[in-house]
């Protein structure tokens, strides 16, 4: 068995992540990129002080593992799924290897970052993103998506600009606005480069703070900064507490098909399916002034996507729509006195609050002819 580790360990070479596979075995004997040998070990110092130390029944999950590392000592400290990510495919290798030599309940899959989301990978109590922002061409998309997929506590440990020669954040006034204004720095690269070998932006731990807290975390702490790395802490709003925008997101669909032609004036009726793809519940229960119920509306364009009637209705939820859940609605809507074709825009709106095309991903759309 020991003979059979060894070459499999020979085989996948070279480690960066240096794992106790027991018996005196460990996956990395050598630096890879002039790192310390037992990398990441300092860094684990510093991100087990941002975790529980019990995270029994907790979900994590680790983007950009390696070679599965956190994975692992998520699992050592009791942690229910852990489902670790990478873009590589020799990572994934790698961590499967360490997987079945530990024989510890891990999963693993070969994922894109952009393609996280509660469809496709679900919702974590804990995220990790350790050593995944400077390899991010798309930074603003991928912070997205890992607030989509997180519950809870998002943990980033990042490189940064190097302190000594990171100029100060500074106020601008654009007419009566007054911004701030953080230092973000590209990384040039060959038009061949890899996205997930190469660096591409560093920022300021003042940039990263903001550009999470405009993601929509509630709370985000810069936990350390030793050199030219930084750990920061990022929390999502608690459950219960006031709903944040960002999480109003819903995915709309027809439940039978919709009609096609209409008489003029005619009510003609759709029937929908709502899923709350976001993190905030969906209350129903109230007046319509209630601000934050959450209800269908619809608006009506011109063929030539000119505005003709905004709030062409609503339709109540049958009951309150906890994220994750899917809803059947009933439109009724009028048709226009004017025969010709038009287009009806379905979304959802808390009211007094924000249509969510705001915030998510858009609407559903129907081409309606009036006869």
């Amino acid at each position: 068995m020991r003979d059979e580790i060894l070459s499999g360990l020979k085989m996948l070479e070279p480690w960066f992540h240096r794992i106790d596979l027991g018996g005196g075995i460990f996956t990395k004997t050598e630096s890879v990129m002039g790192e310390p040998v037992d990398h990441p070990r300092e860094s684990w110092e510093i991100i087990r002080q941002c975790l529980p130390a019990d995270l029994a029944g907790k979900s994590v999950l680790d983007v950009g593992c390696n070679g599965g590392f956190y994975c692992v000592e998520a699992k050592r400290r009791g942690a229910g799924r852990v489902l670790g990510v990478d873009g590589q495919r020799q990572h994934v290798r790698q961590a499967l290897f360490v997987r079945k030599v530990l024989g510890l309940g891990l999963e693993f899959r070969r994922f894109s970052v952009y393609d996280l989301q509660p469809a496709t990978v679900g919702v974590f109590d804990i995220t990790l993103a350790l050593g995944l922002v400077y390899h991010l061409k798309h930074l603003v998309l991928a912070l997205e998506r890992l607030y989509e997929v997180t519950n809870e506590l998002l943990i980033i440990e990042t490189a940064i600009i190097p302190p000594e020669q990171t100029p100060p954040s500074f106020v601008q006034a654009l007419g009566e606005i007054r911004q701030t204004l953080h230092p973000l720095v590209y990384a040039e690269n060959p038009p061949e480069a890899k996205e997930q070998v190469y660096n591409w932006f560093l920022p300021s731990p003042g940039a990263l703070r903001a550009l999470l807290l405009n993601t929509g975390f509630e709370e985000v702490r810069v936990f350390s900064v030793i050199r030219d790395r930084a750990v920061l802490v990022c929390r999502k709003r608690a459950t219960g507490g006031a709903p944040n925008v960002h999480d109003y997101v819903a995915t709309l669909a027809f439940a039978a098909p919709p009609p096609v032609t209409v008489p003029a004036g005619e009510k003609v009726t759709f029937k929908l399916r709502a899923t709350n793809t976001g993190h905030a519940p969906w209350p129903a229960v109230g007046a319509p002034e209630t601000k934050g119920i959450v209800r269908l509306g619809a608006h009506l364009l011109g063929a030539n996507e000119e505005e003709i009637n905004w709030d062409g209705g609503r339709a109540i939820l049958p009951r309150d729509v906890a994220p994750g859940e899917t809803a059947e609605l009933e439109f009724i809507f009028r048709a226009p006195a004017k025969a010709g074709d038009y287009i009806v825009e379905f979304d959802m709106v808390a009211e007094h609050v924000t249509w969510f095309e705001d915030f998510g991903p858009g609407v559903l759309r129907h081409r309606l002819t009036v006869g």
